[in-house]
């Protein structure tokens, strides 16, 4: 299923400061962006021939040294994903997008020791696949 791949592209469709990947962070770069499937997915539905329902949470990490930067980026995600027209659309047919929920917003989780600050930027994604 290419779904964070689609996500990824709508991301960086927004002209991110630099391009988010769907990886977690190296602490290599100033600033740096990452996108994360969180462990707590969840099927909704699922028919007798393996069609689903599935709600997908996401994570999106943020870090760097300029807090306005990250906090403009992360809410220009935050404007994206939770806007009533958003979609996804698949390039290979391997899912349909139903909805979209920015479930936190913008939100410090820590400080590096060279003043790094890390945020984070949850949502949920639910989609139906195909048995």
């Amino acid at each position: 299923m290419d779904l964070t791949d689609r996500l990824v592209d709508r991301i960086n469709s927004l002209g991110p400061p630099v391009d988010i990947y769907a990886a977690a962070l190296t602490g290599k770069e100033d600033p740096e962006i990452g996108l994360l499937v969180l462990p707590n997915s969840q099927v909704i539905s699922q028919d007798l021939i393996g069609n689903k329902v599935v709600s997908f949470l996401y994570e999106v990490v943020m870090r760097g040294t300029d807090e306005i930067q990250i906090n403009e980026t992360l809410w220009k995600i935050a404007n994206l994903i939770g806007n009533d027209g958003f979609q996804v659309q698949s390039d290979i047919g391997s899912f349909i997008f139903d909805q979209a929920e920015v479930t936190s917003f913008p939100t410090m989780t820590g400080v590096g020791l060279k003043g790094a600050l890390n945020y984070i930027l949850d949502f949920t994604i639910q989609v139906e696949t195909f048995g």
